[in-house]
This record gives structure tokens, C-alpha cells and sequence, in this order.
């Protein structure tokens, strides 16, 4: 009798001294937003990893821009036109220097560029060429005189390496899917480049049109562009 007398005098007093607190949910529980993943670690920015996010030299940045398009004509045609790694002249250019045979591993040639930094000499080298019998064909290059300082009317900072890709896909007898990408480690962003890979397949496009070869149905030209300080696909 005293014994439960005892407990039913103590039992209020262990239920307030000691309660049970619920669980906390993590994504409710404050104390979860203290905790923060690391920064994945990025190998070093090369021309073996540029074409996923990597590490780039001091005061530049990752960035990335992917130009897509449909020309209307024959995938031999499109290469006669933008096959040749030493004829530019659908992107209105000329190479200053040129060495080694066109289309080989290891030629290289040196563009005078124009940039919203200003116009600068890039030596750019042969890294693959391939060709598939119906006309389709691919191949990338590098920049390889890097790095390339800004003049000092525009600052500090550098083109301090890019990776250039190019794939032209034959879809039909008058239609060739064109896939120009570009890779960099640049300092201010991509400095125009979607825009004059835009331009450069519309140059080509009129070529063809103005040899007679535009027989299928084109699809005008459009970019997407990444940039790993701002971390975020854009299309442009």
C-alpha cells in the first residue's frame, strides 16, 4: 500500500524530469544546416579532361559553350567546305602560319582571333581527324600557346587554354547535324565565342547554298553555354 502510495507520488515528477524528446526530421532539424559537403576535387584542366569541369590556372575560369545546328546538304559537301584544318575561309579567315600536312595529328595553325579582349595570335593543334565514307567526320583540336596574357589596356587576365571540338553527323542525303563545342580556361567568361561559332556555321551554310549544294531543310544555329564559377547551363 505505501509502496504504491511512493510511485504514484513519484511518477508525475519522472515523467517532468525526464521527457522524451520526438525525433527531428535531418531536413527540419537546425542544426543539419551547419553541415556542408566539400568541393568535389577537379583534376587539372588538360586536353584529356576539358571536356567535363576541371581545375583551371589562377584567375580564370571553367567555361564551356556547345553550338548545335542542321545544314541542308550532303555531309561530303559540308566537309568540303569545313573539313579542311588549314582553310577557314567560311569562318572569314586566313591562318597566318600553317605546318605540317592538313587534317593530321600534330598540324598546327596560327589564327589572328578577335576577341571582346582584343585580337591575339592562337596557335591551335591537331588532336584527331576521322572520316566515315558517307561524309560524316569529327575531329578536335588545342590551343597551344598557352598562356595567352591580355594586353594591359584590358586588364589582367589570360586565355590560358582551350579544346575545340567539331562533329559533322550525316542524317540524310541533303541533311548533316553540326556540333561545334569549346572547352576553355579563360579569364571573363566565354568573350564571344558562342556567337562567332554561330556566325561561322551561317557563313558556311551560305556557301553551300551559293554552290547549288542547300537541298535539304536547315536549322539555324543556337548555343548552350556552362560556366563553372556561376555553375549553371544556359542557353544563349
Amino acid at each position: 500500500m505505501v509502496s504504491s502510495i511512493l510511485l504514484s507520488l513519484l511518477l508525475p515528477t519522472l515523467i517532468v524530469s525526464f521527457p522524451l524528446a520526438p525525433p527531428q526530421h535531418p531536413l527540419r532539424d537546425p542544426s543539419f544546416s551547419e553541415v556542408s559537403l566539400p568541393e568535389p576535387i577537379l583534376p587539372t584542366c588538360s586536353s584529356l579532361t576539358f571536356s567535363s569541369p576541371c581545375k583551371c590556372p589562377e584567375d580564370t575560369s571553367y567555361e564551356s559553350t556547345t553550338t548545335y545546328a542542321v545544314i541542308g546538304a550532303n555531309a561530303k559537301d559540308v566537309q568540303a567546305v569545313t573539313g579542311n584544318f588549314f582553310d577557314i575561309t567560311w569562318l572569314g579567315m586566313v591562318p597566318r602560319e600553317t605546318a605540317g600536312p592538313p587534317n593530321s595529328v600534330g598540324s598546327t595553325r596560327t589564327d589572328h582571333v578577335r576577341t571582346m579582349k582584343g585580337a591575339y595570335d592562337f596557335v591551335e593543334e591537331t588532336l584527331r581527324w576521322d572520316s566515315s565514307p558517307d561524309g560524316s567526320f569529327q575531329t578536335a583540336y588545342k590551343q597551344q600557346n598557352n598562356p595567352i596574357p591580355f594586353r594591359q589596356e584590358f586588364g589582367p587576365g589570360a586565355f590560358a587554354g582551350e579544346l575545340v571540338t567539331w562533329t559533322a553527323q550525316y542524317l540524310g542525303e541533303h541533311e548533316t547535324a553540326v556540333t561545334w563545342s569549346c572547352y576553355v580556361c579563360f579569364t571573363g567568361g566565354l568573350n564571344g565565342f558562342p556567337e562567332f561559332h554561330e556566325m561561322g556555321i551561317a557563313n558556311a551554310t551560305k556557301i553551300l547554298e551559293a554552290q547549288g549544294k542547300l537541298k535539304g531543310k536547315s536549322i539555324t544555329p543556337w548555343s548552350t553555354a556552362y560556366s563553372k564559377k556561376a555553375a549553371i547551363w544556359g542557353e544563349l
